[in-house]
């Protein structure tokens, strides 16, 4: 499976390909326009349990945030999708091996262990994103989220993906 150019795509691929979850990896040199605004894509398209999840893979250590490319691209995959394809954001919390977990592995996620350490992997649906998103850099055009607000919003990825109970 594609998917590696960087540690976190590796173990999300290596998770999906130790469960048997079929998904591609989306190339980002072509991308699509909408309204005359160039998208940026999303990172995987997954067959899930009732849905096609397009998921754009965030890597994170410790605090969720996007961009506002990043809001606005997936509002416009939502659009141009339609009912084909749910987006959503895909959090990626890596805690390396021998570190404490920190408040993420308090979230209700997907846990993936690797060599380096541990994975942790929770979607973040856009419709829940739009409304829980609040600004946190207008300079760099960041959003945040609420870590209460965030903790209630996630879906483990057994919830929408094919997952064994215990990939």
């Amino acid at each position: 499976m594609a998917g590696d150019k960087n540690h976190y795509e590796m173990a999300f691929s290596g998770l999906l390909v130790e469960a048997g979850v079929r998904a591609l990896a989306v190339d980002e040199a072509r991308r699509p326009v909408l309204n005359g605004v160039q998208l940026k894509n999303f990172d995987f398209l997954v067959n899930g349990l009732e849905h096609v999840w397009a998921l754009d893979l965030k890597g994170r250590r410790d605090r969720p945030w996007i961009t506002r490319t990043d809001l606005f691209s997936m509002m416009g995959w939502k659009s141009l999708l339609g009912h084909a394809a749910e987006p959503a954001f895909l959090f990626a919390f890596f805690q390396p091996a021998h570190a404490l977990p920190g408040r993420a592995g308090l979230l209700d996620c997907t846990v993936h262990e690797t060599p380096a350490g541990v994975y942790r992997f929770c979607a973040l649906p856009i419709e829940a994103a739009q409304c829980i998103a609040s600004p946190r850099s207008e300079r760099w055009g960041t959003f945040g989220f609420d870590w209460s607000a965030f903790a209630r919003a996630v879906l483990p990825l057994e919830s929408i993906l094919p997952l064994p109970s215990k990939v």
